[in-house]
């Protein structure tokens, strides 16, 4: 069955078949819709970013067949090695380790398996459904990351189009607020269509109720915008000018504190300790004036509302020192406590099983890291150390290379992007399944291979001259001699 944004989506992706760059372009805005689904079968949705996933992996297969080839696509596909090495052991696993250690490990089972407890090991269907999503987004990587180092592509246009998601998704929470609110319409059945997901929805803290906008819940809502706001940050930390950046952050960082959300508070407190480092340890003058800046806005924004909010609205004031009692309070809960607990099962699976993983999606964790360690083991992980240390080389290079502030945007953007992300999962997500993901890091490579190759063939190499010819030279009067030397170059 088709839902309403599949009646969107579809036709839209299948106009824009022709043009890869567009279906990328549309594989960032579905992705904003991640409680949605375009097409339900059997009680599964198929989530809006994956389609135009499909359609541009196959219209990549079938240029490469034939014989489309891309420029930079060697330093790209070596940037990529490890990740794919990486991906090949996770889709080994899920069916080896499941049956090695099968009913000797216990394990927090995959939500759609309807488990929740902890249960021995055993093969199941998380192992499919979780293949299925790495399967997809290392595809998007490889042939994304190929595709985009073909010249004449508009890179800042695709990663614009990260920041249009952004804002489509900020302006849906803030409707689903005045919803609440004013009254205002609100079609959920539109946005929450996947069957697939537990939408949790309605909750509220203080009387004012949280906001999950296209999300199934809160804390997915803080992590994808903890993302945009990273990139965003990012962008205009590092001095580039867009309008378009200044609104995306503006309103994620807005939308982040109204969701009430412990995991997107804890994302941006992160992410600021993380940029204040930095920029005292290694970054520019530049760097450090914008950064203490953006600090001293910060602080006044911030006093100004402290002062004035309880003057002008008491009731707002005193639902946000509730949410700020149930945040600081948040370690005391029973939730915190089942997440804890659950990553601390999680890290035990890998210890029981020698460091080997108990499969990827054999297990569900609370957060990113004790989930890859059971999921990959110590191996997989540390081929991951090994993949963002040789990203790191590559796109620091790319950057000392770099002469377009077109490029030097996308790499910025990207950077924020990807970090937004993983420091948001590793304070609350069990995996990284969404496609945008996967497509940043595309980008990311992409352009970075596209500087490097670039700054590979800039200056042209002439000839020296054999040394009985210099001499030839010289020995000739100035005028013959200046024609020659016109005539070589």
């Amino acid at each position: 069955m088709i839902t309403g944004i599949g009646l969107i989506l579809v036709p839209l992706c299948l106009i824009c078949i022709g043009n890869p760059l567009r279906l990328l372009g549309l594989v960032f805005i579905g992705s904003a819709f991640m409680a949605a689904a375009v097409v339900v079968i059997g009680g599964y949705g198929v989530s809006p970013g994956l389609f135009p996933t499909a359609l541009f992996v196959a219209v990549f297969i079938l240029r490469t067949c034939f014989g489309a080839r891309y420029p930079a696509e060697r330093l790209a596909l070596r940037a990529l090695l490890p990740f794919g090495l990486v991906v090949a052991w996770g889709l080994v696993s899920s069916m080896l380790m499941p049956r090695l250690f099968e009913s000797e490990i216990y394990v927090w089972p995959q939500k759609s398996m309807g488990l929740a407890v902890i249960s021995p090991l055993a093969p199941n269907s998380g192992n499919i459904t979780q293949d299925l999503y790495l399967a997809a987004g290392a595809s998007l990587t490889l042939c994304a990351g190929c595709f985009l180092t073909q010249s004449g592509l508009n890179l800042r246009r695709l990663f614009n189009a990260y920041l249009v998601a952004g804002l489509l998704s900020t302006a849906i929470a803030i409707w689903q607020l005045a919803s609440h609110l004013a009254g205002v319409p609100f079609p959920s059945a539109f946005f929450l269509s996947n069957p697939g997901w537990a939408i949790l929805t309605g909750e509220s803290i203080g009387g004012f109720i949280r906001l999950t906008g296209p999300c199934s819940e809160p804390a997915e809502l803080a992590s994808y915008l903890s993302g945009i706001a990273g990139a965003a940050g990012w962008i205009l930390l590092n001095g580039h000018r867009s309008r378009l950046a200044k609104i995306s952050f503006t309103l994620a960082s807005l939308v982040i504190l109204l969701s009430t959300s412990t995991t997107g508070y804890a994302a941006l407190f992160i992410m600021a300790g993380l940029v204040a480092n930095y920029a005292i340890l290694v970054g520019s003058p530049g760097l450090r004036r914008r950064v203490l800046l953006g600090f001293v806005g910060l602080c006044a924004i911030s006093t100004t509302a402290i002062v004035t909010i309880p003057v002008l609205a008491p009731g707002a004031a005193h639902s946000a020192s509730i949410i700020y009692s149930a945040t600081l309070n948040k370690q005391q809960s029973s939730s915190f406590n089942d997440r804890t607990s659950a990553d601390r099962d999680s890290v035990r699976a890998m210890e029981q099983s020698f460091g080997l993983g108990v499969g990827w999606g054999s297990d569900r964790s609370s957060s990113l890291i004790p989930g890859l360690l059971a999921g990959l083991g110590a191996v997989g992980v540390a081929g991951l150390l090994w993949f963002s240390f040789r990203v790191l080389n590559h796109v620091r290079a790319a950057h000392r290379l770099n002469r377009s502030d077109d490029l030097r945007f996308v790499m910025h953007g990207c950077t924020g992007g990807l970090a937004g992300t993983l420091v948001a999962a590793c304070v609350s997500g069990p995996t990284l399944s969404s496609p945008d993901f996967y497509l940043l890091l595309a980008l990311l490579i992409a352009t970075a291979a596209r500087v490097r190759h670039s700054a590979n063939f800039a200056a042209p190499v002439h000839a020296v001259p054999a040394p009985h010819v210099r001499r030839t030279v010289e020995s000739l009067s100035s005028v013959t001699r200046d024609r020659y030397q016109a005539w070589r170059v």
